[in-house]
């Protein structure tokens, strides 16, 4: 794995006191930005995504700039809007902290660098898409497009997320990504066309087909199986517990994120899935 910028491994006892802060709040403002954008992306959001000042869901007041603050925002007005008293989502604080944690794997693992910065850029993307998907079925097509895109430049040019047990395979970094992303789109649009052939209607959504397309630029041809096993299982088991009717819509586009993560967290911890 190529950490470009800042190839020497970097440890959490390597910063200081100020580094960490400096890094801590960064994350938590990112996690903060990416809840605001999810709450607008949502379908039928009052809000549009370009708009600048937060507002209170409830009573659409401005929210005052330091309750804009990340966690502290939240604990200042003790999770309630200061004007309609209505309950502040704790989702906001979840996904800041969230990014937070994210924050100090990455720089546990890559220190500050290249790898960092599109690995944060990746996973921002991936939990907009998950929560997206989860709670809508909506997976916007250019967020898909974008991680396709940062697979590709980042595997061909840097091979970024090319594991090193991947390299016994001779297999040149931009076929890597390409095989990936044909490789990713083309399964489950197979898939899909054969249980329209038996179904007369479609079991799995394009947004789908891209976004596993988009992993595999990222994690390669390789990774797909193990990824869609994964993600399969999950779904599975999601539909057993949530006692869902047979025919209801099952948000799979979350589950294959969920399963890519598991996949990049195993990877961080040298588990290998080829001996």
């Amino acid at each position: 794995m190529i950490n470009i910028y800042n190839p020497v491994f970097v440890n959490i006892s390597s910063f200081s006191i100020v580094d960490l802060i400096i890094i801590s709040i960064f994350f938590l403002s990112v996690g903060s930005f990416c809840s605001s954008i999810i709450y607008r992306l949502a379908p039928n959001s009052p809000f549009p995504l370009f708009k600048i000042r937060s507002s209170c869901p409830s009573c659409s007041k401005k929210i005052d700039a330091i309750n804009l603050i990340p966690l502290l925002g939240f604990v200042i007005q003790s999770g309630k809007c200061k004007f309609c008293n209505s309950n502040i989502s704790k989702f906001y604080p979840f996904t800041e902290i969230f990014f937070l944690l994210i924050g100090i794997l990455l720089i546990t693992n890559y220190g500050i660098g290249l790898s960092a910065i599109v690995y944060t850029i990746i996973i921002f993307c991936f939990y907009i898409l998950f929560f997206l998907d989860y709670k809508y079925l909506y997976l916007p097509v250019y967020i898909n497009l974008l991680i396709v895109l940062i697979g590709i430049t980042f595997n061909a040019k840097y091979q970024l997320f090319i594991d090193e047990t991947f390299l016994i395979l001779d297999i040149k970094p931009i076929f890597f990504t390409l095989y990936g992303l044909f490789f990713g789109y083309s399964s489950l649009w197979l898939i899909n066309f054969m249980f329209k052939v038996i179904k007369k209607r479609d079991g799995i959504g394009g947004g789908d087909f891209i976004l596993f397309g988009g992993i595999g630029s990222i994690h390669g041809p390789i990774a797909l199986p193990v990824i869609l096993f994964i993600g399969s299982f999950l779904g599975c088991l999601y539909f057993i517990f949530s006692k869902k009717a047979v025919n209801s819509e099952l948000p799979f586009g979350s589950f294959l994120i969920l399963s890519s993560f598991i996949y990049f967290v195993l990877n961080l911890m040298n588990f290998s899935f080829i001996n």
